[in-house]
């Protein structure tokens, strides 16, 4: 999977995370989004969606929980 070409390169993304019938919609930086879903290749605990929708309320949605664990390598 190749995640380099539907995620931007910066800025704020939408993610929704499905934990069984629970869904969680979040706003998070492109590069956590990115080492988000790199880890999530390599073990599959949810599923998750990338909302292309316009982000300019992202404000409005809460950040993704621990976002600055996913900023680094």
């Amino acid at each position: 999977m190749n995640t380099e070409r539907w995620l931007l390169p910066e800025g704020d993304l939408h993610l929704r995370i499905w934990l069984t019938d629970t869904v969680f919609d979040y706003a998070a930086t492109a590069e956590a989004a990115r080492n988000l879903v790199h880890d999530w290749i390599r073990k599959r605990w949810c599923a998750i969606e990338l909302v292309q929708e316009a982000v300019e309320d992202s404000w409005l949605m809460p950040r993704l929980p621990c976002e600055r664990l996913f900023l680094g390598p």
